[in-house]
């Protein structure tokens, strides 16, 4: 394994050039790791995500000096999704980069650029349907990491970005994690740089061991999200909290997303069959995390919410499971 490749540790924030004009810097983020890239051509640079608040003035600055560039040749940030660790950084981006366009997927735009709509659609986005609320500490953790920035409008699908030369990249929509997450090809690289767009099938500490489950929210978007990558079929797949992936890697990682969400479905699904009197939310987390996958079982029912949701939604979609009735206030569902 290459040094590019391989796993960070999280205090190695020097930028790595994975592929030509291709750069990650790795930052810290408790046990984990937030992967930021710096893509760079003759004519200007484009930053992928801004971390959590502070990360750009302790990392990205610093790494843009090391690969010999300016801060005002900084041309474009994307910021991939409306998670706080990539977009809490967003009016360090504003400060740092005077002609950077700073933008997002359309549907993620208003998310970051509103924190309480953040708190209310996102963090807490599971209060009013399910009765289920995110750990106050995680949301003061949330609170304490974001700045709030205005961004420069949308990221569109298929937008190409002209760095220079051949240096040409091309914004990807690929939702299902959030509904406008947005990925960067780097076809001159061979290379798709993707944020959390999939997600395998656990999200791990920086030492590869499986800290909680993958936090998608919109079932068939994502598939359809493993499928366009897939397609796509890119050598090199870069994402913001797994090593480096090349080849066969790539392709294994996409894979284990999809079957992840296959068989999550069959898991939820199963849960609601066995409980004819139906499952409140919470009784549903409690019964399906324990044999989702290999993370612990206690702490992590807030990120496991987040497919478990989508999952609820698209049975009920399919006409496969309906709310039938309340307990204790809170919404009980079942089979059809």
């Amino acid at each position: 394994m290459s040094m590019a490749d391989r796993m960070p540790r999280t205090d190695d924030v020097a930028p790595v050039e994975v592929a030509p004009g291709v750069h990650r810097i790795d930052t810290p983020l408790g046990a984990r790791f937030t992967s930021l890239y710096v893509v760079t051509g003759p004519a200007g640079v484009l930053l992928y995500d801004t971390g959590i608040d502070g990360t750009i003035p302790a990392h990205v600055l610093p790494a843009l000096e090391l690969l010999g560039r300016r801060s005002d040749e900084v041309v474009a940030v994307i910021v991939s999704h409306c998670d706080v660790d990539h977009f809490g950084g967003v009016a360090d981006a504003r400060e740092a980069f005077a002609n950077a366009r700073i933008v997002a997927g359309a549907l993620d735009v208003p998310v970051i650029e509103d924190y309480e709509r953040y708190v209310t659609e996102r963090a807490r986005g599971f209060v009013a349907d399910y009765g289920w609320d995110e750990d106050p500490a995680v949301l003061a953790w949330c609170r304490s990491v974001t700045r709030e920035g205005r961004l420069d409008g949308a990221a569109a699908d298929g937008e190409r970005i002209d760095l220079g030369g051949d240096r040409v990249v091309e914004v990807l929509a690929v939702p299902g994690h959030s509904r406008g997450h947005v990925a960067v090809d780097v076809p001159w690289a061979n290379a798709v740089i993707v944020g959390d767009a999939v997600l395998a099938a656990s999200v791990d500490l920086a030492d590869g061991t499986p800290a909680f489950p993958p936090t998608y929210r919109h079932v068939d978007d994502y598939l359809e999200t493993v499928a366009r990558l897939e397609r796509l079929d890119r050598g090199l797949l870069l994402t913001a909290h797994y090593p480096v992936m090349r080849g066969e890697a790539a392709g294994a990682f996409l894979a284990r997303s999809r079957e992840f969400a296959e068989r999550l479905d069959r898991l939820v699904a199963d849960a609601l069959a066995t409980m004819p009197d139906g499952l409140t939310f919470a009784d549903l987390l409690a019964a399906v995390n324990p044999i989702a996958g290999g993370w612990p079982a206690d702490g992590t029912e807030g990120a496991l919410a987040f497919p478990v949701a989508g999952h609820l939604e698209r049975l009920i979609a399919e006409g496969r499971a309906l709310r039938v009735g309340e307990r204790d206030g809170v919404a009980v569902w079942a089979t059809a």
